[in-house]
């Protein structure tokens, strides 16, 4: 027994060395992500979808990613912390140790980082409670956007808090701009808990502009379940003399599934636009895909 005790250190080491080499391959690949913008770039306002391709190539790494990831947090360096973020996202997990950095960044300096951090959060459910202070600090602030954000995210975790917190989201859909398109959007996850809005996301799909009431009635068929919305704006939109308001008539009707199929046939067909037949033909492959 005793002869084999500086094998077992030995072995332990080994075993430590090669976390610690790993946690520092993984950060670097991070950091080189970071520095690229190549998936997450929030300066220029575009959102890369490369995360799951980077998660395949961390798989040799095993249950020291998640560790990493979260590690890579409290970077000091916000490029970084977007990155892991985003990776965690990807991970689709709802491990409760994940949960703790998530109740620390809803505190982060940077704005975004603070907003995925909510969106997590509501993986958690009534779990997550910890968050609610944080969160009605929100309500509070001068942020429209970061007020509709919490107010969904309060309402998944704390049901209790529902009535309040849909009235402060259907009156955002009163505002202009990204905060009425982020209440819409807020409205459609919450599925059947946002059927009091139904009646004023109705309304926008009467009133607002194109890309408004296309959205309005793709949250009105997550709501209700009904998709007459999204069917009459989708073909009054593909009446339209814009090619780019077609193309968003047609992101309306796909929402349908195969109902909608000879419609868009007709169009890849017969409209005068490669932009808005070239949509249609790409609706076609995705509605038919195997993976749907």
């Amino acid at each position: 027994m005793i002869g084999s005790i500086p094998t077992v250190i030995k072995s332990t080491q080994l075993g430590i060395d090669t976390v610690v080499m790993n946690q520092e391959e993984i950060r670097t690949i991070i950091q080189g992500h970071a520095t690229r913008g190549d998936i997450y770039n929030r300066d220029e306002g575009e959102e890369f979808v490369k995360g799951e391709f980077t998660l395949s190539a961390f798989q040799k790494y095993g249950d020291e990613l998640l560790l990493a990831l979260l590690d890579a947090l409290s970077d000091s360096y916000q490029d970084v912390r977007h990155v892991a973020m985003n990776l965690l996202w990807e991970l689709d997990t709802d491990d409760e140790s994940v949960l703790p950095a998530m109740l620390k960044a809803l505190e982060d300096s940077n704005k975004f980082i603070r907003h995925d951090a909510a969106r997590f959060v509501t993986r958690f459910g009534d779990r997550a409670k910890a968050a609610l202070p944080t969160l009605r600090s929100w309500i509070s602030s001068n942020d429209e956007m970061s007020r509709i954000l919490a107010a969904s995210t309060i309402l998944l975790i704390d049901k209790s808090q529902t009535d309040a917190m849909l009235l402060l989201l259907i009156r955002a859909l009163e505002s202009d701009g990204l905060e009425q398109w982020l209440a819409i959007i807020e409205l459609q996850c919450l599925g059947e808990l946002a059927l009091p809005a139904v009646p004023a996301l109705e309304r926008l799909v009467d009133e607002g502009d194109t890309t408004v009431c296309s959205q309005a009635s793709v949250a009105l068929y997550q709501i209700t379940g009904d998709d007459s919305s999204v069917i009459v704006v989708g073909n009054r939109l593909l009446n339209d003399s814009d090619e780019l308001v077609r193309v968003v008539g047609l992101e309306s009707l796909m929402q349908s599934g195969k109902s909608v199929i000879p419609t868009l046939k007709k169009v890849a067909v017969e409209d005068e636009s490669d932009i808005v037949r070239k949509r249609a033909r790409e609706g076609l492959e995705e509605i038919n895909s195997p993976s749907l």
